[in-house]
């Protein structure tokens, strides 16, 4: 997996460098094509950029087809939905930590969407006043294992898989397989997806 982070800096931080040694540095998109025609995910450094470059330069990265992930030095749900609206499948920290990076570039290169917890919260009150307006029947969590029930639920509280693992005592690959057997029975392509979903199901024994 190709990772490459444009920052005009031309420097990786130490943090980026921990989470993948081997990424790649460009100093600005147009020299991605050179730097790393092949990268599956773009770390976008928007830290050092002004709104009109960030916009400019995400907007380009995604045209060409590169997975991009937003990092910002203040985050905020605002910025986010610009951000994912400008056509970029993450959002993030600039600060992030290491372990953290590494989910989200595993989670953004096979397809699936990143996004702050907050962001997550807000997309799901949203949608549960959407639903309460909807008479479609919601789907049944009754195939899900006790485990697995346990791990979509801290995944609907915005609970990254280190988190949960320490909340059920479990190792972080476990929970990668359990999260791979969720998706699988719901339907869902990722946690984003699957925290909305669990935000209408009905749990078993429930019926509403």
């Amino acid at each position: 997996m190709k990772h490459v982070f444009v920052t005009p800096s031309g420097n990786l931080r130490n943090r980026w460098r921990e989470a993948y040694p081997e990424a790649l540095c460009a100093v600005s998109v147009d020299a991605l094509a050179v730097e790393a025609p092949a990268a599956e995910v773009t770390w976008l450094d928007a830290s050092r950029m002004d709104a009109a470059a960030r916009s400019t330069s995400l907007v380009a990265a995604a045209a060409a087809g590169y997975r991009v992930v937003v990092m910002s030095a203040t985050p905020s749900e605002g910025d986010a939905f610009q951000a994912l609206n400008a056509g970029a499948v993450g959002y993030c920290h600039t600060e992030s930590a290491p372990e953290q990076l590494r989910e989200i570039g595993t989670v953004v290169a096979h397809g699936g969407l990143w996004m702050p917890p907050e962001l997550v919260q807000r997309l799901l009150a949203l949608s549960v006043r959407t639903q309460s307006q909807s008479a479609n029947p919601s789907p049944s969590l009754e195939g899900l294992t006790p485990r697995e029930l346990n791990v979509a639920r801290n995944i609907a509280k915005g609970a990254s898989n280190r988190e949960i693992a320490e909340v059920l005592e479990i190792s972080e690959r476990t929970v990668k397989a359990h999260l791979s057997a969720i998706f699988e029975k719901l339907g869902a392509r990722d946690r984003v997806q699957l925290a909305l979903l669990m935000s209408s199901v009905r749990e078993p024994g429930s019926n509403r």
